[in-house]
């Protein structure tokens, strides 16, 4: 989770740093990742079901 986290910090570092549109694409699809990950691993820990994860993430 650590790594996760220090990573998504160093992805939104990078993104506030972008001088160009591919790089902000870059470091924006990175963001989305690590929080893809990070939710994943949240989830995993609670043992939400799948019923679950829709109603967190549709609210």
């Amino acid at each position: 989770m650590v790594a996760l986290v220090e990573g998504m910090l160093a992805a939104k570092r990078q993104l506030a740093g972008a001088g160009t549109e591919a790089e902000r694409n870059l470091y924006e699809r990175k963001c989305a990742n690590f929080d893809a990950q990070i939710d994943a691993l949240v989830y995993e820990l609670y043992g939400l079901t799948p019923q679950e994860i829709e109603l967190v993430e549709a609210g």
